[in-house]
């Protein structure tokens, strides 16, 4: 998969943090090059992108040889040209649902949710941060386009868990657009928000909702003006927590 950004996909990772009353990250931040990337081509590597078992997308570096490297693995230097050849592994299997969808499994905080066999998930450079569930091209967008956001080390995504998530969102101004009808999710009320077309940006919906003191927003972003709620309730009824 190109690890070139496509510009819908940067107003949904940009969403989680635009109404956030603290000091911004600087946007060039954002467009640093990885570094484990840059590693891996200043030593001769050609880099491929797969999807692992849960569906999540990550870097392999390929050498000159055919042996090939994890290139975080690479840059930490864990692993070497030739390694691979020794003994080949073979490749993990995604995981299909019942429902003919794939499941995604967050190990760390413990969640997982259904999505299209056709789509992938492009995780963020600190993936404790956010995913994105990218669909194939429909016309000059991906879609469907679904961000989902955890960050760990942002106050405002840290409610108490006895917490009122209305005042929580209302104090940290995480609100800001259409409030729309509360919505379930992983069995916990979530608030829903509505941001309407407009020249600059398509509408997308967006979702807050916390699980033991980690607030979630999942981002819907309607990319070419489609929008499947068909599609998007089913992705929203798999979410779920390991109990």
């Amino acid at each position: 998969m190109s690890r070139r950004v496509l510009p819908t996909l940067f107003v949904l990772f940009g969403i989680a943090f635009s109404s956030a009353c603290g000091p911004a990250t600087p946007a060039a931040e954002t467009n640093l090059p990885n570094p484990a990337s840059v590693f891996c081509e200043e030593n001769g590597g050609r880099l491929e992108f797969r999807q692992d078992a849960s569906g999540g997308t990550y870097g392999m570096c390929i050498f000159p040889d055919g042996s090939e490297c994890e290139e975080w693995a690479y840059f930490r230097e864990e692993c070497a040209p030739g390694d691979s050849l020794a003994s080949t592994a073979p490749a993990p299997t995604a995981e299909v649902a019942a429902d003919g969808w794939l499941v995604y499994r967050d190990a760390d905080l413990g969640y997982s949710f259904h999505y299209p066999a056709d789509a992938v998930i492009v995780l963020d450079d600190n993936p404790l941060d956010s995913l994105t569930i990218l669909g194939p091209l429909v016309g000059d967008d991906h879609w469907p386009q679904i961000t989902i956001s955890h960050p760990r080390d942002r106050d405002e995504f840290r409610p108490p868990e006895d917490a009122d998530l209305l005042d929580w969102l209302t104090a940290h101004n995480l609100l800001g657009d259409e409030p729309q009808p509360d919505a379930q999710i992983a069995g916990v009320t979530a608030i829903h928000l509505r941001h309407e077309r407009s020249p600059q940006s398509y509408a997308y919906d967006r979702y807050y909702f916390a699980v033991s003191g980690q607030l979630y927003m999942i981002v819907i972003g309607h990319a070419g003006d489609v929008e499947d709620w068909d599609l998007y309730t089913r992705f929203l009824e798999s979410f779920q927590f390991d109990s």
